[in-house]
């Protein structure tokens, strides 16, 4: 489905790090755009550590919103909910846009917490800073980017750390595209780590709980992707399969 090296390895990448924590298979399941401009794949994995994680991708030809030409689009998808409430979120969608003859890198990512950490936040915060001075680039810029892709007023005003970076619609600058994708794979599985083995307590259960209702709600009022994705032709199902929680208790 990729042709992109970078997003084939990057994905092949999540697959083998999430297996590692849950010791087992990803599922697989796989659909047609309705429109027939493209294919989705969402690979799962459901284990101890994982509740469930989603590596998916989109490869398709469709003409976006707003614009007269076709845009042919590689996606990865990185969805994760840890069983353990102190092991945050992660979220992140890296790209490879190609239209009118150019070659583009948009991209978003953060990660959300239920238990939040300072250290952690200014962690991911401080990685991010150093990618972007290394490729002359401004991370504020980067970060209110991400601020506006996700329609959020202030960092930590939703229900991640704000400190991610969206690499916006023209962005054409790969290098720092993929080296912020390496720092964040290395920053989020780090926090993993360092955060794996404390032990929740019934609050903290409850807070997860809450976190996941949240996101469902988000998901289907809220998120614009959701709903963009569904009118360029995505099937409803493989979305909701890769964006929901395993379970939700109201």
């Amino acid at each position: 489905m990729l042709t992109d090296q970078f997003l084939v390895q990057l994905k092949q990448k999540y697959l083998d790090t999430i297996a590692g924590y849950n010791a087992g298979a990803f599922e697989k399941r796989q659909w047609n755009f309705l429109n027939g401009a493209g294919a989705v794949e969402v690979n799962v994995s459901r284990g101890g550590f994982f509740e469930k994680a989603c590596v998916s991708t989109i490869r398709a030809t469709v003409v976006i919103p707003g614009r007269d030409y076709q845009s042919t689009i590689q996606w990865v998808g990185i969805q994760t909910f840890p069983r353990n409430p102190h092991v945050p979120i992660f979220m992140g969608v890296f790209e490879h846009v190609s239209e009118q003859g150019l070659e583009r890198c948009p991209g978003f990512f953060d990660v959300y917490p239920t238990i939040a950490y300072e250290e952690d936040r200014k962690l991911i915060q401080q990685k991010m800073e150093a990618v972007t001075k290394k490729h002359g680039k401004t991370y504020q810029d980067l970060q209110q980017g991400y601020l506006k892709m996700f329609q959020l007023k202030e960092a930590r005003s939703g229900i991640g750390y704000g400190v991610g970076i969206a690499f916006g619609p023209e962005e054409e600058n790969a290098a720092c595209f993929e080296d912020a994708a390496q720092e964040i794979y290395a920053a989020y599985f780090h926090l993993v780590d360092k955060r794996k083995d404390l032990k929740p307590a019934a609050d903290d259960i409850a807070r997860m709980q809450e976190q996941r209702r949240e996101w469902v709600r988000y998901t289907f009022m809220d998120n614009r992707f959701f709903k963009g994705g569904v009118a360029l032709g995505v099937p409803h199902e493989s979305f909701m399969l890769h964006m929901l929680p395993p379970s939700v208790i109201f």
